[in-house]
C-alpha cells in the first residue's frame, strides 16, 4: 500500500498546513507522473527504492504515480499543498519506508528528520533530535500504583475540605493527578521505564517481559472508582498522543524498546469499546469505560498498539515476544487472543452489515459526525473518525429495518455481541446472507496488524507448556467471507510471485500444455493473479484464523474443481483419439485380494487418482454413491496395518504405528500407503489411523524433532534425558558409543553406527546432545528414508495443491481421522437427525423427530448403550465409527421408513453412501431390538456374514 507522507509534525506549530483528504490519501491518477522503472504488478517495494528526483531513467511511467509531499521548506513559506509541482518535487531526493503504525510505504524528502502518514496520522520520527530546553531525565516521576494512589488520597482530602465551601469542582481538585497522568502516559520513555517487576533489570531476558500487570490493573481500577473521570481521561489521551509519534530510528531487534506499548495492552477495559453500549450497561454499573470519549481514546490506543506491535516485528523481537507471551498465565494468555480476534470481529462485521445492506454506503456518504467543541481548533484526520463512524452503522441498520436483530455473535470466548448478521425480512423467502469480499478488507490495515499479533501468539502456544487447541485462535466470522476467492487470489499472488522472483518475464502460455490451454479458453479463464491483486493480505496468509470447517470447505472446492478439471481432460481427449475414457477413477477389487488389486488399480492409473472415485467389489451388486468407497477404504487400511503384513509396527510404549525398519515387503506398499492418504483427502472419506503427529508433519513437510520422538517412544526418551542428569564418572561407567542396535520381524539382531566411525566414539558430557539427536533421528528418519520417501512420492501424486498447506497439525490429523471423541452425544445427533417417508401424523411436534414407536424405540437403545457399542452402530450406518472433525452435529444422519410403513420380518438397512438407516415399523419394541442387533453384528458388505 502507498501512501503520500506529510512531514511536519501537526502538533510542532498551530501554523503547520494540513493536508486535505484527496491528497493525504493513496495517489491518484491524477497527480504528476514521474519517470521511474515499471513494475511488473503495480508497486512494489524494490521499484521505489530506485526513486530518485530528478533523475531520468529512461523507463515508463509507473501504472501509479508518486504522491505530492510537504516539504518543510514549503510549508514554512506558506504554500499549498498542491502547489507543490512536479517540478518542484523532483529538485530534491526522497526516500522510502513503511510507517510503523499501519506498515504504509511512503516517500518523503530525504533530508526529513520526520515525516506523518497519511493514512494513519502517525508521525515517525526517523533521527533523534535534542530538545532545545534540556529536560531532566527525573522531572516525570515513574508511574506506579503506589505514586497514583498518593495523588489520589490527596486529592481526597482535598474535596473533603472542600465539601463546605464548594470553591473548587471534581476537576479542580484532580488536576494535579490529571496533569501528570497526562504528562507521564504521553511520554514513551516514562511509561517504559514503569511497572516493572525488577527495576534493576533493562535488557530483555526470555523467560519474562518483566511487566508487572496486577499493578497496571491495579492503577486503572483506582481511576475508575473515582468521582470524576477526567483523571481517567488524561491518562488514555497522553497515551493516545504517545502512540501518534513513534522513534523509528530505535533498535527495532530489541523488544525492550516497544515494551510501552505492550503495557497499554494491558489496560483492562480496552475490549469494552468493542463491545455495544446497550449490551453492557447491562452488566456494568459502572459508566467511565461506557463513556463516549473514553471508547474512543481506548479504541485508538488498541488499534495503534497493535499496529506498532505488528509493523516493529522482526525474527529476533519476535522470537522474545512469544516467549514472553508463553509464559502468560492460562486466562491472561486466552484474554489477549481474544482482545485480538474481537478487534478483527469488530472490523469485519461492519463489513458484513455494508455487503448485507449495501444502502448504507449512500447513507454513510451523507453521514455528519459530531464534532466536540476542543476538535473545532483543527480539521480532524479520517482516522480520528473511525471509530464513531464505525459505531454508527448498527444505528443505520435499525433505521433501514422494522426490527432488530438480537443474539450472540460467535465470538471467543466470554466476548459477545449483538448478531451482525442482515434481519430476517418479513416474507417467507429472505435473499442469502452476502460474504465479504476481498476488495473490502485486502486494505485493511487493521486486520492485518491485527492478524499479525496473533500470529506471534501462536507462536508462543506452540512452546506453552500445555498449548491451547488451533481452534482457540478461529475466528468464527470468517466463515461469513468468501473464502474460496480469497484462496484464489492467494494461490494467484503466489504464483505471481514465483514467476516474478524466478526471473520468468515470460508471461505467454507458450510453456502451457495444449490440453490446459483449450480447458481455459472453454472456461474463459483468467491469469490468476490479476484476482484482486492490489490486496495486501489474504486470509489464507493466516490460516489460523480460519476455522476448520472453512479450511474443509477449501480443500473440497480445491478438489472437486482438480476432478472436474480431470474430467473435461478425459472428454477432450476421447473427442481427439476418438476412443472412450473414463471420467472416474475407477477401483475394481476382489475382497481377499484388496491389498494387491488396489495397488494394481493406482499403478495402472497414476494420471488418473485427481478424478473422482468409484469403487466396485468383483460378483457383488450395488453402485458406488459414497458406500462402497467408504468400505473400500475401511478394508484397505485394515489389511495393510495388519502386523502380518510387516509393513509397519505397533510401538508398545505408545500404542502408536510407526514404519518398519526392516520391512519384508517391497517399497510399493508404502507408496499405496501414502497415495490411499491422498484419495481419502481427495474424496472426503475418514480412516481409523493410530499414528504419533510426525507422520501428519511428514505430509505436511515439517521437520520432525525430538518431541516427535518422545510421543512415540516415551520410555526411551525418557531414558535419553536421565543420561544428562549423570555425572561424567557414570556416563563413562555405562560405555556408551554411537552405535544403536535393533531387531526386525523376525528377531534378527542388527547394530548400526550413528555418524562414522561411532562404534569407536564414547559418548560423554561433551557429545551426550549430539548422541541424543543422532539416536532418536535414527529411529524417526534416518533408517526409514526410503520408506518415508516412497510414502510421500504416493501421497504427493493425488494432493498436489496449496489447500493441504493451511492445515496445522492437529487439523491434518482431524481431517484423515476424524474426532476420536471418548462419548457420542446422542442428544446432539438426535437433534441433527432428518426424516424421511414419515408420514404428517407422525412427524408432528415434538422436535425430537416423528411420533412413532420405532423411533423412540431407536433414540432409547441408542442410548442404553456403551460406547462401543455406540461406534459399532455408527459404523453400521455411515461406514466409519469416527464423527466428523467438525463435530456430530456436522453429521448428516438419516431415518427413513420402509415397506409403506407396515411390518416386516427383514432386517433394518443401512445406506452408508447417505448416512442413512431404513427401518421397517416393527410391531413389538423386542422384535426391533433383535433385528438392529442382528443387522449391526452379523452382516458385512451386502448380505449376512
Amino acid at each position: 500500500m502507498l501512501g503520500s507522507s506529510d512531514v511536519p509534525d501537526r502538533g510542532s506549530s498551530p501554523q503547520t498546513p494540513t493536508i486535505n483528504q484527496s491528497t493525504a490519501s493513496v495517489a491518484s491518477a491524477s497527480m504528476p507522473q514521474a519517470n521511474v522503472p515499471r513494475a511488473v504488478h503495480g508497486w512494489r517495494f524494490k521499484d521505489l527504492l530506485k526513486l530518485s528526483s530528478g533523475s531520468n531513467t529512461g523507463g515508463t511511467k509507473l501504472e501509479q504515480p508518486p504522491p505530492i509531499i510537504v516539504t518543510e521548506e514549503s510549508s514554512s513559506t506558506g504554500s499549498s499543498p498542491r502547489s507543490n509541482s512536479s517540478a518542484s518535487s523532483n529538485t530534491r531526493a526522497n526516500s522510502v519506508s513503511s510507517c510503523r503504525c499501519c506498515g504504509t510505504i511512503l516517500t518523503y524528502p530525504s533530508k526529513s528528520h520526520k515525516f506523518r502518514c497519511s493514512i494513519c496520522n502517525t508521525t515517525n520520527i526517523l533521527v533523534h533530535v535534542p530538545p532545545a530546553v534540556p529536560v531532566e531525565e527525573d522531572t516525570i516521576h515513574l508511574i506506579s500504583s503506589s505514586h497514583i494512589r498518593k495523588l489520589i488520597d490527596k486529592g481526597l482530602r482535598s474535596a473533603q475540605k472542600n465539601g463546605e465551601s464548594g470553591s473548587k469542582s471534581l476537576h479542580e481538585i484532580f488536576s494535579p493527578l490529571s496533569t501528570y497522568l497526562q504528562t507521564a502516559f504521553g511520554s514513551s520513555e516514562a511509561v517504559n521505564a514503569s511497572f516493572k517487576i525488577n527495576r534493576s533489570s533493562s535488557r530483555p531476558h526470555y523467560h519474562s517481559s518483566n511487566i508487572n500487570i496486577e499493578e497496571i490493573r491495579e492503577s486503572f481500577d483506582m481511576l475508575l472508582k473515582l468521582p470524576t473521570k477526567r483523571p481517567l481521561y488524561s491518562a488514555l489521551k497522553g497515551a493516545s498522543n504517545a502512540l501518534k509519534r513513534i522513534s523509528t530510528f530505535k533498535d527495532e531487534d530489541n523488544p525492550q524498546n516497544i515494551r510501552w506499548v505492550l503495557i497499554l495492552l494491558e489496560i483492562p477495559f480496552l475490549s469494552r469499546c468493542l463491545l455495544d453500549n446497550k449490551e453492557d450497561l447491562k452488566t456494568n454499573s459502572h459508566t467511565f469505560t461506557e463513556n463516549p470519549e473514553i471508547k474512543a481514546l481506548s479504541y485508538d490506543i488498541l488499534k495503534r498498539s497493535i499496529g506498532i506491535l505488528a509493523n516493529s516485528e522482526t525474527k529476533r523481537s519476535s522470537n522474545i515476544m512469544a516467549s514472553w507471551f508463553s509464559k502468560l498465565s492460562k486466562e491472561d494468555f486466552i484474554t489477549k487472543v481474544d482482545l485480538l480476534n474481537l478487534y478483527i470481529t469488530f472490523h469485519l462485521k461492519n463489513y458484513f452489515y455494508i455487503a448485507n445492506n449495501p444502502q448504507l454506503i449512500r447513507r454513510k456518504s451523507t453521514t455528519v459526525v459530531p464534532v466536540t467543541e476542543r476538535e473545532h481548533t483543527h480539521e480532524r484526520h479520517p482516522t480520528d473518525r473511525e471509530y464513531q463512524e464505525n459505531s454508527t452503522i448498527k444505528d443505520e441498520i435499525s433505521e433501514f429495518n422494522d426490527t432488530t436483530a438480537h443474539g450472540p455473535l460467535n465470538v471467543p470466548l466470554r466476548l459477545q455481541q449483538a448478531s451482525p448478521f442482515p434481519v430476517n425480512s418479513k416474507s417467507k423467502k429472505s435473499a442469502p446472507e452476502a460474504k465479504i469480499k476481498i476488495h473490502q478488507y485486502g486494505q485493511d490495515w487493521h486486520i492485518k496488524t491485527a492478524a499479525k499479533v496473533l500470529a506471534i501468539f501462536v507462536k508462543a502456544n506452540s512452546i506453552r507448556d500445555t498449548p491451547f487447541l488451533i481452534s482457540s485462535f478461529y475466528n468464527s466470522l470468517v466463515d461469513y467471507v468468501n473464502i474460496k476467492l480469497d484462496f484464489d487470489s492467494w494461490q494467484g499472488s503466489r504464483k505471481s510471485h514465483h514467476t516474478t522472483t524466478s526471473g520468468g518475464a515470460n508471461h505467454s502460455n507458450s510453456n502451457e500444455p495444449e490440453l490446459q490451454s483449450i480447458i481455459d479458453y472453454i472456461h474463459g479463464s483468467i491469469n490468476p493473479s490479476n484476482l484482486n491483486e492490489n490486496a495486501s493480505y489474504y486470509f489464507c496468509h493466516f490460516p489460523f484464523l480460519i476455522s476448520l470447517g472453512g479450511k474443509i470447505s477449501i480443500l473440497e472446492y480445491e478438489a472437486r474443481r482438480q476432478m472436474e478439471r480431470k474430467a473435461e481432460e478425459a472428454f477432450i481427449n476421447s473427442l481427439d483419439k476418438r476412443i472412450a475414457i473414463d471420467i472416474y477413477f475407477k477401483v475394481r477389487v476382489r475382497r481377499e485380494f484388496i491389498v494387491q488389486d488396489s495397488l494394481q488399480c493406482i499403478k495402472l492409473n497414476s494420471n488418473n487418482l485427481k478424478k473422482s472415485l468409484k469403487v466396485q467389489f468383483v460378483n457383488e451388486p450395488g453402485i458406488d454413491v459414497g458406500g462402497l468407497k467408504k468400505e473400500w477404504f475401511l478394508l484397505l487400511t485394515k489389511e495393510m496395518f495388519n502386523p502380518n503384513t510387516r509393513m509397519l509396527y505397533n510401538v508398545e510404549d505408545s500404542n502408536l504405528l510407526w514404519f518398519n525398519i526392516k520391512p519384508i515387503e517391497n517399497f510399493e506398499m508404502y507408496y499405496l500407503f501414502g497415495a490411499v492418504l491422498g484419495l481419502a483427502i481427495y474424496n472426503s472419506t475418514i480412516l481409523e489411523l493410530q499414528f504419533p503427529t510426525a507422520l501428519y508433519k511428514l505430509l505436511l513437510g515439517i521437520p520432525i524433532d525430538i518431541l516427535d520422538y518422545s510421543q512415540l517412544f516415551p520410555s526411551s526418551y525418557s531414558n535419553l534425558i536421565k543420561l544428562k542428569d549423570l555425572s561424567e564418572e557414570d556416563l563413562d561407567a555405562l560405555d556408551i558409543t554411537f552405535e544403536v542396535s535393533y531387531k526386525d520381524v523376525f528377531e534378527t539382531s542388527y547394530t548400526e553406527e550413528l555418524i562414522s566411525g561411532g562404534s569407536k566414539i564414547q559418548v560423554n558430557k561433551d557429545n551426550l546432545n549430539l548422541f541424543i539427536e543422532k539416536y532418536s533421528d535414527f529411529f524417526m528418519k534416518t533408517s526409514i528414508s526410503k520408506q518415508i520417501e516412497s510414502f510421500i512420492n504416493g501421497f504427493s501424486n493425488v494432493v498436489g495443491g496449496n489447500g493441504l498447506s493451511l492445515f496445522s497439525v492437529e487439523e491434518l490429523q482431524l481431517l484423515l481421522c476424524g474426532s476420536n471423541e471418548g462419548s457420542i452425544d446422542v442428544e446432539v445427533l438426535r437433534s441433527v437427525t432428518k426424516y424421511v417417508g414419515w408420514n404428517g401424523k407422525e412427524c408432528g411436534g415434538t422436535g425430537n423427530g416423528p411420533e412413532s414407536s420405532v423411533v423412540t424405540w431407536f433414540w432409547d437403545m441408542f442410548n442404553d448403550m456403551n460406547i462401543k457399542q455406540r461406534k459399532k452402530l455408527l459404523l453400521f450406518v455411515t461406514g466409519s465409527d469416527r464423527i466428523p472433525a467438525t463435530g456430530i452435529q456436522n453429521l448428516n444422519f438419516k431415518i427413513s421408513l420402509l415397506n409403506h410403513g407396515k411390518d416386516s420380518n427383514r432386517l433394518p438397512v443401512a445406506h452408508t453412501c447417505f448416512n442413512e438407516l431404513a427401518l421397517y415399523n416393527y410391531s413389538t419394541k423386542e422384535k426391533f431390538i433383535d433385528k438392529l442387533n442382528k443387522a449391526i453384528y452379523e452382516s458385512a458388505g451386502f448380505g449376512i456374514k
